[in-house]
């Protein structure tokens, strides 16, 4: 399980990043938990949410001005996290019928060795497993 604490770590945010966060770590826990995932600790953050040493690389929440990611990253919107998956297991158990259950989207298990990245924002595609 992430809560919100790990997910926004000391981060200023807004009242709608906290309800968006909500949501997506509603939608990540309903998920994992159907799949007994049993949520890996990350060396780095001390929590399941996948980050590089010193938090320069988080896969929680971004603010506006984080070099990680695109410039318009769902992260900076509360609205993805990378879930840390050391073993590309999470990946594997994860299929397009059920990102549509729980109403998520991930990143293509090839672009992220070592985490799932989960999102409640739809790519340009719409394809429930997307290429970044």
């Amino acid at each position: 399980m992430i809560t919100l604490e790990q997910y926004f770590q000391a981060k200023p945010h807004t009242p709608e990043h906290t309800a968006a966060g909500n949501d997506l770590l509603e939608r990540v826990e309903r998920l994992c938990t159907a799949l007994a995932w049993d949520w890996p600790v990350c060396p780095n953050t001390g929590s399941s949410v996948s980050g590089s040493k010193g938090g320069s690389g988080d896969g929680g929440f971004r603010l506006l001005t984080a070099t990680t990611g695109t410039a318009t990253s769902s992260h900076k919107e509360a609205r993805a996290v990378d879930v840390y998956d050391p073993k590309n297991e999470l990946d594997d158990l994860i299929t397009d019928q059920l990102l549509m259950a729980y109403g998520l989207y991930r990143e293509a298990p090839d672009a992220t060795p070592g985490w799932c990245h989960l999102t409640t924002r739809a790519p340009k595609s719409g394809r429930r497993t997307f290429i970044p």
